[in-house]
């Protein structure tokens, strides 16, 4: 009762005199503030350039303004639907079907009764997070290859035919998700198992008074410990929605996998950086952007009526 008293006695007080009295701390916060109000706000003024027709070498200030005529050829592109249908397919996948993967992961690890079999899979399983995207695909080459490939020359050891990995669209998804459930599941784990270490322990003594097996404590006292960073994840999952990097997509796209390869990433990276269109680029890109920031705040809104858990 003191210490809220005292928090609410704070709270009154003017701004200038909680900032003298609690200065040291607002010191310690002034050099990240300004480096985010450098990096990322500043460039904000960038956006401009979506509603502008510039060439390459002119400034910000220069070009013509053309309104929404960026966005517009965006929708009458005859890729648009393409690309939209690829990255949604890719981001639905990857932020839903395959989010409850790290929640299990870290649940089995959590309750799992030998301290060295613990230790063991976060390692084993975090290490891959280290690797360059390059780097894994570099591997799933080495994997694929049609005619170099280990699962090919097992293929071939068995009676089968070879399989044309890289050359065939359908194996584009089986391939981008399998090596992300790789690299990804041990390092997204991780938060949860933070998590699940302020399980109150006298609520699992409770539970084993009772008899409870370990499921019964994983679906009554573990998961309702975690579901407030289950939802705050999932809603700036939201966010993500549309904006797929385009790094490993773009290392494991060719010509014959296009179809299923080209993402609204990989569309920005060859109008902005290889034609030197940066005024469409950056229309899409803002776009994208503002889909993400609209539908953060409805999941944020959703969630707050609902479950009481919301970002803000």
């Amino acid at each position: 009762m003191a210490s809220q008293s005292l928090s609410i006695q704070n709270k009154k007080k003017p701004f200038i005199k909680r900032l003298l009295s609690q200065w040291q701390l607002y010191a310690l916060l002034t050099p990240a503030m300004f480096a985010m109000l450098l990096f990322h706000y500043v460039p904000m003024y960038g956006v401009i350039i979506a509603f502008k027709e510039i060439l390459p070498g002119e400034s910000l200030f220069g070009g013509t303004w053309v309104g929404f005529e960026n966005f517009k050829r965006l929708f009458k592109s005859d890729l648009f639907s393409t690309i939209f249908k690829n990255t949604i397919i890719i981001s639905f996948v990857q932020h839903f079907l395959l989010w409850p993967l790290p929640i299990i992961f870290a649940l089995l690890i959590h309750n799992s009764s030998r301290r060295s079999v613990r230790k063991f899979s976060q390692t084993a399983t975090y290490l891959p997070h280290l690797l360059s995207t390059v780097v894994v695909v570099t591997i799933i080459e080495l994997f694929c290859n049609r005619e170099t490939g280990l699962i090919n020359i097992v293929l071939q050891r068995m009676g089968f035919d070879t399989v044309f990995f890289q050359g065939d669209p359908k194996w584009f998804y089986p391939m981008y998700f399998l090596s992300g459930i790789w690299t990804g599941l041990g390092s997204s784990a991780v938060i949860y198992i933070a998590a699940l270490s302020s399980v109150d322990t006298q609520l699992i003594e409770a539970a084993l008074m009772d008899g409870a097996n370990k499921l019964q404590r994983m679906w009554y006292i573990d998961i309702p410990t975690i579901m407030p960073t289950v939802v705050l994840l999932l809603i700036m999952d939201m966010g993500k929605v549309i904006s797929v990097g385009y790094e490993k997509v773009l290392l494991m796209q060719n010509d014959l996998n296009l179809s299923a390869t080209e993402i609204i990433g990989t569309y920005v990276y060859k109008n902005g950086l290889i034609n030197a269109d940066y005024s469409f680029s950056t229309a899409v890109s803002l776009f994208t952007n503002i889909i993400g920031l609209a539908l953060v705040l409805i999941s944020n809104r959703i969630a707050k009526r609902f479950s009481d858990i919301s970002l803000f």
